[in-house]
């Protein structure tokens, strides 16, 4: 499992989120816990030499890998990833970042599971339109090729990249997991805060910290086209190498 990660107090402020650092601290517990259950590596890519303000590594449980980002764009941060661990001899590689509060094992292991049952790509859906989950087997130089990285496009063209892969090597088609939110901002959260307050019991855990997370600022968040009312949601102010291939 490949995960991408500032601390998370470096998380919360670059989102401009400062109050919420328990909120990524909790995605990130979780994404380690599901790497625990699931039985796979986890490799945690974190940010250049000199960002140790921003390094989770003292926030990760012990035998962890690290990696470290190189290259100029994003682009060339996510690909370098991705061939640095396979040049490691991971056949089967997730990745996933630590802003996805509802991502868990139930989700990654559906990933795993799909890389092990013949699919050339897992993708996992956003709402805005990218991903928070990018599962192959083998290179994944051509699923990320010309992708337009930080736009609605994202998944649309990780689907054609994966759809056309699969044609070519005549590996199964990419599956598409269920879509979870990822919080990028103060209006993120506050939908987070509407999804779960309609479905309680969906995390319990998740549901008590963002009423905490929740500051005295106020949005008027609609029940409903037909509900002729609003209720006021309260939000924050606005960011050794294996020897044959195994699972990462």
């Amino acid at each position: 499992m490949l995960l991408f990660a500032r601390s998370a107090r470096g998380e919360a402020d670059a989102k401009g989120l400062g109050r919420a650092a328990a909120l990524f601290a909790l995605a990130r517990r979780r994404v380690a816990a599901a790497a625990a259950q699931l039985g796979v590596d986890l490799v945690v890519v974190v940010g250049p030499a000199g960002s140790e303000a921003d390094s989770p590594c003292g926030e990760l449980p012990p035998g962890c890998r690290f990696l470290l980002q190189h290259g100029p764009t994003f682009a060339d941060r996510l690909s370098n990833a991705f061939g640095a661990v396979r040049a490691l001899g991971y056949g089967e590689v997730v990745a996933v970042p630590t802003d996805v509060p509802l991502l868990g094992a139930r989700h990654l292991s559906a990933a795993f599971d799909a890389l092990a049952e013949g699919a050339g790509a897992v993708l996992g859906p956003s709402p805005d339109g990218g991903v928070y989950l990018i599962g192959v087997r083998g290179d994944a130089q051509a699923l990320l090729a010309g992708v337009r990285w930080r736009t609605a496009r994202v998944l649309s063209d990780l689907s054609a990249n994966a759809a056309h892969a699969a044609h070519a090597a005549d590996t199964g088609a990419p599956v598409l997991l269920d879509r979870l939110r990822d919080v990028d901002r103060e209006s993120d959260l506050c939908r987070l805060a509407r999804e779960l307050a309609a479905a309680p019991a969906l995390d319990p855990e998740l549901t008590r910290l963002v009423t905490l997370l929740l500051a005295a600022t106020a949005v008027q968040v609609s029940d409903g086209p037909s509900a002729g009312r609003a209720r006021a949601i309260p939000c924050l102010p606005s960011r050794a190498p294996p020897a044959a291939a195994v699972r990462a």
